[in-house]
């Protein structure tokens, strides 16, 4: 009988001269030859192969872990394209203009820096990406607070801190959902043990965010605000019924039901109120689901 290789840890020193080659070779490849980062994990893929055979393991060993680490990862990238499918058909189907639409209501001087945390807090809770609401709803918070006098730098950390916290929060966020499946474990699970350090900050956040706003009581313009709402129902019908998706797959998963059916079901829910509410045809409707959603108003800021 052929001897078993035995198996070697690896040393702190191989491990970041694995790690520093992988680094320079990702640079490399973007920076020197404008090559997609894809092609740079492949070729660092075989650095891994070699020093994992050097440390006693065999080929069907390391295969067999690859095929493992596929497997427990294909739970969130399902999710992940269900996400991607969601965002788009909740916006064509103006779940998501109408959640900003009521959000642009709650604005006062006083209140604008909480309400922008509010509003980013809530757009990326349903939708699950923090740099998407900075994107889209963040930029109308800075246009909305240069409007009302309010400091751009204030505004920006309002914003941020609503996205993130959203994005953290979120069962529909990419990186919440990666998180969890890697350490195999539930989602929400994940998320209510995130609670006991984020929702502290975050009422710290808000009382802080209040008190600044204070400051800002007293004359300043508000005629931005009507303009951006008028500019949002001008492209999509607005009305409560709109936001009954978000609601039912909240709801779905307050009750702990699978996550990639309640997103993938939240989807189909927006393709059918873009083609009932928003009068878009079949293809209009789906389009955003697979490619995103484009608006052509004209607008360029509400583009």
């Amino acid at each position: 009988m052929s001897a078993i290789k035995e198996k070697k840890q690896p040393s702190l020193g191989l491990s970041l001269a694995l790690l520093a080659s992988i680094f320079v070779l990702i640079f490399l490849f973007i920076v020197k030859f404008s090559l997609p980062i894809q092609l740079a994990l492949f070729v660092s893929w075989f650095f891994a192969i070699g020093v994992a055979l050097y440390l006693g393991y065999g080929y069907q060993e390391l295969e067999t872990a690859a095929c493992d680490s596929v497997r427990k990862g294909l739970g969130a990238l399902l999710i992940l394209l269900a996400v991607g499918a969601l965002v788009g058909a909740w916006i064509a189907g103006g779940v998501v203009p109408t959640l900003i639409y009521y959000g642009l209501k709650l604005i006062s001087p006083s209140f604008f820096l909480v309400a922008a945390l509010l509003i980013c807090s809530l757009t990326a809770l349903s939708t699950g990406t923090s740099w998407g609401t900075a994107g889209t709803v963040g930029v109308a918070m800075i246009g909305i607070g240069q409007g009302l006098g309010v400091s751009p730098a204030m505004t920006a950390g309002a914003v941020l801190s609503g996205a993130y916290f959203g994005d953290k929060m979120s069962p529909l966020s990419d990186s919440t959902v990666l998180t969890a499946s890697m350490c195999g474990i539930d989602v929400f699970k994940h998320i209510r043990s995130m609670m006991y350090s984020t929702v502290p900050a975050y009422v710290i956040v808000v009382v802080m965010y209040w008190v600044i706003g204070l400051n800002y009581s007293g004359s300043v313009n508000l005629e931005q605000i009507p303009e951006y709402m008028n500019m949002i129902k001008s492209q999509f019908v607005v009305n409560p019924i709109m936001v009954l998706p978000a609601l039912i797959v909240i709801t779905l998963m307050a009750f702990k039901k699978p996550g990639f059916p309640c997103i993938a079901f939240g989807a189909l829910l927006g393709v059918i109120w873009a083609m009932v509410f928003q009068g878009a045809t079949f293809t209009e409707a789906m389009n955003p689901a697979w490619g995103g959603y484009q608006l052509d108003s004209g607008v360029a800021f509400l583009d």
